[in-house]
Parts: C-alpha cells; structure tokens; sequence
C-alpha cells in the first residue's frame, strides 16, 4: 500500500499498523509524535492504529541538544 511520510510517498505491505511503521522506519518511538490524516495518535493508541492506502503521516522527532 502506498503511504505518504512527511511529504513523501513509500509502500509499505497491507495490514500495518503505526507502531509497526514506526519500528520498520527504524524511529525510537518514546522521541516521536505521530499524526495520521492531521490527527494526533496517542502513544497508547498505535498498535491499534491500522493504517490504510494513501494515508498521510507525519512523523516528528524530538531531539535534544544544546
């Protein structure tokens, strides 16, 4: 399925949800917020978040620094 990432497009397989999306990207999910179709998905809410054909997802990394 295809799924649009910050501004850009990738497949993935059907069937994924945003936690496992998260894992495949490689992202440390206790640094990232996550927003599916301008919603905020709560933490707590990703393995239930089951993501479909031209979803868009932004994905926004905290870091720290100084």
């Amino acid at each position: 399925m295809k799924l649009l990432i910050n501004g850009e497009n990738k497949e993935f397989a059907e069937g994924l949800t945003l936690e496992e999306l998260i894992r495949q990207l490689g992202v440390r999910k206790e640094t990232v917020v996550a927003e599916v179709n301008r919603k905020i998905i709560q933490n707590e809410r990703r393995a239930d978040c089951k993501l479909a054909e031209g979803d868009q997802i932004e994905l926004i990394q905290f870091v720290g620094g100084g």
